[in-house]
């Protein structure tokens, strides 16, 4: 299992910054916090095993992500799973699976969830 400094490090395909940037008018700082965060909740998910839900401005990213689909596998691969993208309309299961994501961040990471990502 990578540890959350390898996550953040992993490399990223050249144009998914910009795409994120372009297709959901983040700013460049943004859209690297939010990949990043995507990159920490899917490492959260298949390292505790549990489901995670990721904010509304995360989740962007994410999908972004997933349209790398040879990236997105070799990511999966490294963090040690697959997980899998279940869309719902609105908030699934009002909210609670967010807010688990966001105390498994905490717990699992020993930091607490920006904030600017994780309102």
């Amino acid at each position: 299992m990578p540890t959350l400094a390898e996550v953040d490090a992993y490399p990223v395909p050249e144009l998914l910054v910009p795409r994120i940037k372009e297709e959901h008018k983040y700013s460049h700082g943004f859209a690297v916090g939010a990949l990043r965060e995507a990159k920490r909740m899917l490492y959260l998910s298949a390292s505790t095993g549990e489901v995670v839900s990721p904010s509304g401005l995360i989740d962007p990213a994410w999908h972004e992500m997933l349209m790398f689909t040879r990236f997105y596998q070799e990511f999966s691969d490294f963090i040690g799973g697959f997980i899998h993208h279940d869309p719902t309309s609105g908030v699934p299961d009002g909210g609670r699976a967010y807010e688990r994501t966001k105390e498994l961040y905490r717990t699992h990471f020993k930091t607490i969830p920006d904030k600017q990502f994780w309102p």
